[in-house]
């Protein structure tokens, strides 16, 4: 009888596994398969570093060509990403997530602003007694109004604070210029 059980369950998660998308991951819960979206903050789990990262992007990536279906004016016209406001590992690599998840999804994603609308993403890292979660704001306007935009909160491992929050990255040294003296004579 055990052995029918287990067989049931893996046929049961085999099928669960896939009848979902690419984005959504596969937990069991109480005996049962459950699919859920990655690193949500709520029920504990923790936004790993980088690998989490892509799949972040394609659930995102994935809610705005939904958007597009629906939105002549977000489908007639290439996205531009955005390049990052601040130079984290983790808002260089979204970056590049987003741009190489769009075009997979069928959207165009413009190299230039020309003629374009324009994606841009916010991340705000939050500290807690509990520990440190991010906001992740992505956002399509075009010059006006917000075609699309979506914020989310992910937990983060402490010990990865540094790969998100811009106010933990290193201060660049200001360059001090130098002025070059042409010198002339004998040497001696």
């Amino acid at each position: 009888m055990r052995s029918i059980c287990l067989l049931a369950s893996a046929t049961m998660l085999l099928a669960s596994m896939s009848a979902c998308t690419s984005f959504e991951r596969m937990r069991l819960a109480n005996s049962r398969i459950v699919p859920t979206t990655v690193a949500l903050a709520p029920d504990g789990r923790v936004l790993l570093a980088p690998s989490d990262w892509g799949e972040l992007a394609h659930a995102v990536s994935y809610q705005m060509l939904q958007r597009a279906t629906q939105s002549k004016e977000l489908a007639a016209k290439p996205i531009f990403v955005a390049a990052p406001a601040h130079q984290t590992a983790f808002e260089i690599a979204l970056h590049q997530f987003l741009q190489s998840e769009l075009a997979e999804l069928g959207l165009t994603v413009a190299q230039k602003t020309d003629n374009t609308v324009r994606l841009e993403y916010d991340v705000q890292a939050v500290h807690s007694a509990t520990g440190m979660d991010v906001v992740v704001t992505t956002a399509i306007g075009n010059g006006y109004r917000y075609l699309f935009r979506h914020s989310e909160v992910y937990r983060v491992n402490p010990a990865d604070a540094k790969l998100y929050d811009a106010a933990l990255l290193l201060p660049v040294p200001p360059v001090t210029p130098v002025k070059k003296i042409t010198v002339t004579g004998e040497r001696g």
